[in-house]
């Protein structure tokens, strides 16, 4: 279940029908405990169990549950992005557990979907809510994310302590999978966005190292559309990830319609890796003001890019 953008007006603010939690900055994921394992999915179904490690203290939590959340990788206790972006792509059994050490990071649990064999995905937020509080979060791979009853003083304490933003949640809604709901809703103080690469430039003069990336994102339509370069962000590992992942996905042409000042020298690719942009707005011809890398996105598929 997915959040919808809050709308103009902003959060809805009555605590009586809506409950409000932190927006974490990090990764989607469902994981499923029984018979003394666990297995991590990301939003699109695959298996990242071995790319945390540490998570496999879930196991002995509880003997049966399926838990929702997002891992976060905390810094001055702050979710960082950037830290948990260099561990994301990690898939080496032996790479991953140095990256734990190195990083670990940590689940926060916002909802439950299975306890003890039952499904509860029919139940109510609040039902589920105070069944994963009477839960008992154990060592440090996973906490529940707290709940607060106001939007206008948690929309300020994020805003002040440098957290991505507020989802608020109807105390009634039923989970309903995979789905977009307007039962949720989330606020977010900094605009990101999910764009995929369609092409990126070589740095002027050398030739070879890549100085920016290429972005579209589908509009309402689904016709994937120009959005823009960002050069910023861009270099070290993230660039060595990049070119590993668009290897072998060279195309002649661009994919979309790229002006010619950005196409002019450029090597385009099909639009099959996804990467996230913090970026400062839209000009009116849809291009993102200002972007910057914050990192790829493994754990979205490109069907999955959608216009924020």
């Amino acid at each position: 279940m997915l959040a919808t953008a809050a709308p103009a007006a902003g959060l809805p603010t009555d605590g009586d029908r809506w409950a409000y939690e932190v927006k974490w900055d990090g990764m989607r994921i469902l994981a499923d405990v029984h018979e003394g394992a666990v297995v991590l999915r990301s939003r699109t179904g695959r298996d990242v169990s071995a790319t945390f490690p540490e998570l496999v203290d879930l196991a002995r939590a509880h003997a049966d549950v399926l838990l929702d959340g997002e891992v976060v990788a905390l810094e001055d206790g702050l979710p960082s992005f950037a830290a948990l972006a260099d561990r994301m792509h990690v898939h080496d059994v032996r790479s991953a557990r140095l990256a734990a050490e190195r990083t670990p990071v940590t689940l926060m649990a916002f909802d439950v979907l299975r306890l003890y064999g039952v499904d509860l995905l029919d139940r109510p937020w609040q039902e589920r809510r105070e069944a994963l509080d009477r839960l008992q979060p154990s060592g440090r791979a996973w906490q529940v994310s707290p709940v607060y009853p106001d939007a206008t003083s948690l929309l300020t304490a994020t805003r002040e302590q440098g957290l991505e933003g507020v989802v608020a949640k109807k105390r009634t809604s039923t989970y309903q999978p995979g789905r977009r709901s307007p039962d949720w809703f989330k606020h977010a103080h900094r605009r990101h966005q999910a764009c995929l690469v369609v092409g990126w430039r070589p740095v002027e003069r050398s030739g070879s190292g890549m100085g920016a990336l290429l972005l579209g994102v589908p509009g309402p339509d689904g016709e994937l559309r120009y959005v823009g370069r960002a050069g910023s962000g861009l270099g070290g590992a993230l660039e060595d990830d990049l070119k590993a992942a668009l290897a072998g996905h060279e195309v002649a042409r661009p994919v979309v319609d790229v002006p010619r000042v950005d196409a002019n020298g450029a090597r385009f690719t099909h639009p099959v890796v996804v990467v996230e942009v913090r970026h400062l707005g839209r000009t009116t011809g849809g291009r993102l003001r200002q972007p910057t890398l914050r990192g790829l996105r493994p754990d979205l598929e490109p069907s999955d890019v959608r216009e924020e």
